[in-house]
């Protein structure tokens, strides 16, 4: 359920690292950015931070953070450079908005709540009033999407209701795919069709329809191609998710083995675990990604290993961009560490997550012979599958 949830911040992960801080700029030569809020219904001391895209290591950096009193808020930022692009996103919200703002401007949001879809940009940035005119588009073609994802993102799987939003979701976000599809086919390529044309692609990975899958990957001829992730990353990882290399794995096939790598740098392979006697839990997930990380299961997880070690194998696959892993997620005081295996590919986990069909944390049950048993994607599944597969 809750792979849409946390698809964003996930893949951004695999990346490289979600919202990490950094120092302000000491850069002068630009003129401040000025972003003021005026919002309702939002608690008074919510920390809203401001981020901005790190081209480097194509991810976003938290470079200011402000509190919201009254419903306002203020940021003022020197920009290093003079991409425009940026990120507001509390602890609060599912997710964050993204928005283009220009040196030497000011921008005023508005909203209710803590969820972003009711929050809206104005400035007289060209690409934000693009922006502003793909949502406008949205919201006149599918009235009510962004209440019905709020609805199903909350709802539980024992709420009588639960299987009725969930078809209407699906029936609603597969619309979203149609229409965004029909709309971008005349558009220019921009940033903004850059973000929604990953938009369509990562809701594709979840379907798996590919009718749809078919027509959206006509609108890759509009973007340029691109060898290089951080050329333009939204598009190369669109044309990934749309022109895959293989179908993910699916139940009773075997692994797909890879090489992955410990944090000593020892080189490992899957198939280690074959033929040991041994189930494996295969774990698939982020250190850096903070929603990833707050809904991991972890006491599950440690239940697992120190009472069932013998029986069950446990590998997390770490899916977090080589710099973290390398640099950050070795230091186990930031980010934990557990007492089973964690391995990384050093590559960003392109192969990995397409492969296994990642579109969020994810955990496969895996015979001794190196068959998968199942998957789940809801990590409140995770004890009942345990018991299902393991018979533990």
């Amino acid at each position: 359920m809750r792979s849409i949830i946390f698809l964003i911040c996930f893949v951004s992960a695999s990346i490289g690292g979600w919202a990490q801080e950094s120092k302000p700029s000491e850069e002068k030569s630009l003129a401040p950015i000025v972003i003021e809020g005026n919002v309702e219904r939002v608690p008074d001391g919510t920390v809203l931070w401001l981020s901005v895209r790190d081209y480097k290591f194509t991810s976003w950096s938290s470079v200011a953070k402000d509190t919201i009193e009254g419903g306002k808020f203020r940021f003022e930022y020197v920009p290093k450079k003079a991409e425009d692009e940026y990120y507001l996103n509390t602890i609060g919200m599912r997710r964050g908005i993204r928005l283009y703002a220009t040196s030497g401007t000011t921008t005023t949001v508005s909203g209710v709540g803590v969820d972003y879809e009711n929050w809206y940009i104005k400035n007289d940035n060209p690409l934000q009033k693009e922006a502003n005119e793909y949502r406008a588009y949205l919201d006149e073609k599918i009235p009510g999407y962004y209440d019905l994802r709020r609805r199903y993102e909350w709802i539980n799987n024992d709420d009588d209701e639960y299987y009725s939003v969930k078809r209407k979701w699906k029936k609603a976000d597969s619309l979203y795919v149609e229409r965004m599809t029909e709309y971008m086919q005349d558009k220019k390529f921009s940033p903004v069709f850059s973000y929604y044309l990953w938009s369509v692609s990562v809701r594709i990975l979840i379907s798996r329809n590919k009718g749809q899958r078919a027509k959206a990957a006509k609108l890759l001829a509009i973007a340029p191609k691109v060898e290089k992730r951080e050329e333009e990353e939204y598009v190369y990882i669109a044309r990934q998710q749309l022109q895959p290399k293989y179908e993910p794995l699916k139940i009773g096939e075997k692994l797909h083995d890879f090489v992955l790598y410990d944090h000593d740098g020892k080189e490992h392979h899957l198939t280690e675990f074959n033929g040991n006697d041994k189930y494996l839990l295969l774990e698939f997930n982020s250190r850096t990604c903070v929603p990833c990380v707050e809904h991991r299961p972890i006491e599950v997880l440690n239940n697992l290993y120190k009472n069932h070690s013998d029986k069950v194998d446990m590998l997390m696959v770490n899916c977090d961009d080589p710099y973290f892993w390398n640099i950050e997620c070795k230091d186990p005081n930031k980010y934990g560490r557990d007492p089973w295996h964690e391995w990384n590919d050093k590559k960003n986990a392109e192969d990995i997550m397409q492969r296994y069909g990642l579109t969020g944390p994810a955990y496969f049950f895996v015979s001794p012979d190196g068959t998968i048993l199942g998957k789940i994607t809801d990590e409140r599944k995770l004890e009942e599958s345990i018991k299902k597969y393991f018979g533990v």
